[in-house]
């Protein structure tokens, strides 16, 4: 991100407030493609920077660096899931409720009492 498409941003927040005015509206739509295609070119010079940083760098046998440098670019970062849902079905989100909750769960599965009648417990 350029500081000329951070600029247009900004534009374009501005503009979407008083967008329902006609030429308002006009303005944010013109100004709303600008900010994709400037995205679109500054992403499409990134990756060819990328591309020539790696050809660059196995020309000069630095396998390594184009090693890494593909990693990073291929790499997708998974990201953890934050929150659980209470006994009630209550989404929880705070760390200290998760926390909470999962002492509360793993104490259960500890104090479980076999009633007979549960059919996923084989009985001896």
């Amino acid at each position: 991100m350029t500081d000329e498409i951070l600029a247009l941003c900004d534009q374009r927040r501005s503009l979407k407030k008083r967008k329902k005015e006609s030429e308002d509206s006009k303005q944010y739509r013109e100004t709303n493609l600008k900010v994709k295609r400037s995205i679109k070119e500054a992403t499409e010079k990134w990756l060819e920077d990328q591309c020539e940083d790696i050809e660059n760098s196995l020309k000069h046998n630095n396998s390594n660096k184009a090693y890494k440098i593909v990693k990073e670019l291929i790499d997708t970062k998974q990201a953890r899931a934050t929150t659980i849902e209470s006994k009630e079905g209550k989404c929880l989100t705070e760390e200290k409720e998760i926390l909470e909750r999962w002492t509360e769960y793993c104490s259960e599965l500890y104090t479980h009492v076999a009633t007979g009648k549960d059919p996923n417990v084989s009985h001896p």
